[in-house]
């Protein structure tokens, strides 16, 4: 899966959309899902499920229902068929509708190829929430996906938590360097500057530690770790 040119969004939506419905299809639904709260297996498929069907609305412009199994299906099936579906209809979206067309984004408007990065990366992560829940190593993905999955934090979803009043800046801000991408980012803070903290490590542990699946422990820190850590725990993603 490491071998996708970037930044083929779709392509890697695709290949991790199939790797999340192979994987579900041999992992014990009621199994807990380490990072994600109280969720099941269950329950994270049905999210990621309908977190496409809501990017596909989104794509379209108009609300998609969830897809219903065919009645001869077992009941143990049911739970791949619906999110493999769900999966399908996202895919189908993205292939109907150009990548520059104007739909809704988050709060605004913009190209649905936003979407094609969004859910990529919201694939990416929960693929690997699956994977500690089957106890399992994740399919190997690039550095340079995971690095693009950062920048999302820091340019997108971080801003948008503090837009919509969930989060407020950090009072110190802090830096983050993924050396096997060779790429920096900023989260700023309310008070001092950025370059006082510096979090070094691979990119996917970074991502991994702003989306709240890792702590800092066992990542490169110069700096304050205790201010990165109070920044950390503020909400940076929903």
């Amino acid at each position: 899966m490491d071998d996708i040119e970037e930044p083929d969004h779709r392509a890697r939506l695709s290949a991790l959309q199939e790797a999340f419905a192979r994987l579900l299809g041999t992992t014990d639904p009621a199994a807990p899902v380490p990072g994600c709260g109280d969720w099941t297996v269950r329950e994270l498929a049905e999210h990621l499920g309908s977190v496409h069907l809501w990017a596909a609305g989104r794509v379209r412009g108009e609300k998609q229902n969830p897809p219903d199994p065919p009645a001869e299906l077992p009941e143990s099936e049911t739970l791949v068929w619906r999110y493999a579906a769900c999966a399908e209809a996202l895919r189908s979206a993205f292939s109907e509708v150009p990548p520059d067309h104007r739909c809704r984004t988050f709060e605004e408007e913009g190209p649905a190829s936003f979407w094609h990065r969004r859910q990529a990366h919201e694939t990416l992560i929960h693929l690997w929430d699956l994977s500690q829940a089957a106890g399992v190593q994740p399919p190997p993905v690039s550095a340079a996906t995971w690095a693009d999955c950062v920048d999302e934090v820091v340019q997108v979803m971080h801003p948008r938590q503090l837009r919509l009043g969930r989060a407020e800046p950090p009072m110190q801000g802090f830096a983050l360097h993924a050396e096997d991408a060779d790429r920096r980012w900023v989260i700023p803070g309310q008070t001092g500057t950025a370059e006082s903290s510096l979090v070094t490590g691979p990119a996917q542990e970074l991502a991994l530690l702003l989306w709240g699946r890792r702590s800092l422990p066992g990542l490169q820190v110069s700096g304050d770790p205790a201010a990165v850590e109070s920044a950390l725990a503020g909400s940076l993603t929903p």
